[in-house]
């Protein structure tokens, strides 16, 4: 087991990615109602962290707000092999912690500039040496930093839209086919919008949208050697490497209801677009059997679209205090075993969530827990390339879990 953290922020924030729901998105590290798991947080005017998923709530908030997020999660991953059970198995433990911030200035009585500091998504995943994946993966850090600043306009009483502007900065280092791949980094822009209409003083409904953005990642690979694999007699030796990687377009529908003064209930319906996630291209380049040549490893992903649906309530127990409970679930994006790989195990998910809310003088502080069921996730591998041998190719299942303690303070 270990405790890692990755100090990314010139603002001091500690930022570290899991592998994480629908894919590389990790929405713990930016939940803004939490407890909810989610639910409703396009809408939200609670927290300044609902400006992540839409950025046209700011005008619906009272003056300026700012929250800071911290969490801290227990990600188990286990895989078991089914052909040789006792001696290939593998297992993947971490405690990882994330913090983000999120701030609301009013401009105008109309015009709100919004900024936020957080992650995006990103993978995390150690199951060591020795297990019946070790060529293909031992280890993978994906890590992201977004800075995303937004403006939000109040065209009425009902309507308010804005637009903002994602500058994410990502790092990976991993270890595969026994070597190491140096650490790089890379920055790439997108853009977000959203709309959020009151169409009663009890119903807030918001839209919103996130594109997608790509990360291409160009190093050495850190070996004397480079990777000497024990395929059909051809010898390899890499030294360099190149991988692409993305995070896709999403859409987040979001309701609130206020029934009364102690109780609301409030939904969430999202697109995760990873068919458009086809494939991860990943060149190397060294030498094969002594000739310098450039061997294509890309990973066929053929993803579907992923539908994450979640709905929450909130019960005002005193002007002080006030408990939540959500759930949500998320459609796989992949059901063919074959096309399965040990980076991002994926199926689908569901996750249970409590919190509580209370006034600290000026300032509110919100908890929460979550449990994340990541589900089994079968995997049977039919060929890698490069001769590799069937020995080599992962046949079985994995199984994975996460526990999310979190935090926020909003001021």
């Amino acid at each position: 087991m270990k405790l890692r953290l990755l100090c990314l922020s010139p603002l001091a924030l500690l930022v570290c990615l899991p592998v994480s729901a629908s894919g590389l998105f990790l929405q713990e590290a930016v939940y803004a109602n939490q407890g909810t798991a989610g639910a409703g947080d396009g809408v939200y005017t609670g927290s300044a962290a609902s400006i992540w998923v839409n950025p046209a709530v700011m005008s619906i908030m009272n003056g300026n707000q700012t929250t800071v997020n911290g969490v801290i999660l227990d990600l188990g991953v286990d895989y078991y092999d089914q052909d040789n059970p006792y001696d290939r198995n593998g297992k993947s433990q971490d405690y990882i912690g994330s913090a983000a911030m999120f701030h609301v200035q009013q401009l105008t009585d109309d015009l709100h500039l919004g900024l936020a500091v957080a992650t995006a998504g990103g993978s995390g995943l150690d199951y060591s040496a020795n297990w019946a994946g070790d060529l293909q993966l031992e280890n993978i850090n994906l890590l992201t930093l977004q800075f995303n600043p937004s403006l939000s306009y109040k065209l009425n009483d009902q309507w308010s839209v804005a637009v903002g502007a994602q500058i994410n900065f990502a790092s990976m280092d991993a270890r595969m086919v026994k070597s190491d791949l140096a650490s790089e980094t890379d920055w790439a822009l997108g853009y977000n919008a959203g709309v959020v209409y009151q169409a009663s003083e009890q119903l807030t409904l918001g839209l919103s949208y996130r594109s997608k953005i790509e990360h291409d990642f160009n190093g050495n690979i850190d070996s004397d050697i480079g990777a000497k694999l024990p395929t059909d007699g051809t010898l390899i030796t890499l030294d360099r490497y190149q991988m692409d990687t993305s995070l896709v377009a999403i859409a987040d529908f979001s309701a609130r209801y206020k029934i009364n003064a102690q109780w609301a209930v409030m939904s969430t319906i999202q697109w995760h677009q990873w068919s458009d996630w086809d494939s991860s291209p990943i060149l190397f380049d060294g030498t094969v059997n002594g000739n310098r040549k450039t061997v294509d490893l890309t990973q066929t992903r053929d993803w579907d679209d992923v539908w994450h649906y979640g709905i929450g309530a909130e019960y005002a127990i005193n002007p002080n205090w006030t408990l939540k409970a959500g759930v949500s679930y998320e459609t796989s994006p992949q059901e063919d075993a074959s096309k399965q790989t040990p980076d991002i195990p994926v199926g689908s998910q569901l996750r249970y969530s409590v919190g509580a809310s209370t006034m600290i003088g000026q300032t509110k502080l919100d908890m929460f827990y979550e449990f994340a069921d990541l589900g089994k996730v079968d995997i049977s591998q039919d060929g890698l390339g490069l001769g590799l041998a069937n020995d080599y190719l992962l046949n079985g299942y994995f199984e994975g879990r996460m526990h999310f303690v979190g935090f926020a303070l909003t001021f």
